[in-house]
């Protein structure tokens, strides 16, 4: 499904992970299923991340945000099927997110950042996964690069010395 997307069939799935198809189905009764577990277990890896970001010295804040975005658009942006659902089924990852409370540990990330003054003070946490779901339609361009595009989200992420654009504020659910 990384390779294929929400388009594999579940015969080749079965195949390509060297069991039966029926392997497949008594695991996952539908497809459906087997792309809330393939969301899940790409939270799990990004909230491993996160804590990793956290963990580090608090000396180097910039340094352990960049490198949690760009590992994140890296699983964001290689796995094509995590790409369409994060594009086409926000429900299957918001929940997948909410399993691991992924905002919360975004905004302590961020959070830490903006203390240190490396990030812009109007960033918000929700403004990440809405950066996520932009990089997750890179897959569909064979001439997209999405470190160049990752790297213009964090320029902007970046505060600076200079005056920054105002952003709109952030409105709750």
């Amino acid at each position: 499904m990384a390779r294929d997307g929400l388009d594999a069939q579940m015969e080749e799935i079965a195949r390509r992970a060297g069991v039966g198809v029926g392997t497949v189905y008594r695991h996952f009764k539908t497809k459906e299923e087997l792309v809330e577990a393939l969301a899940s277990e790409r939270f799990e890896r990004l909230r491993d991340l996160a804590l990793e970001a956290l963990a580090e010295a608090d000396d180097d804040p910039w340094g352990s945000f960049e490198r949690f975005m760009r590992a994140s658009a890296r699983i964001q942006t290689d796995d094509r099927a995590l790409s369409e659902v994060l594009t086409s089924r926000p429900d299957t990852m918001g929940r997948a997110a909410e399993s691991v409370d992924m905002l919360c540990l975004v905004g302590r990330i961020l959070g830490r950042a903006q203390a240190a003054g490396v990030v812009r003070d109007d960033a918000h946490p929700y403004d990440v996964p809405m950066i996520m779901c932009a990089l997750a339609g890179t897959f569909r361009n064979p001439h997209a690069d999405p470190e160049r595009y990752i790297g213009i989200a964090l320029d902007g992420l970046r505060a600076s010395g200079g005056e920054l654009t105002e952003l709109p504020a952030v409105e709750a659910e």
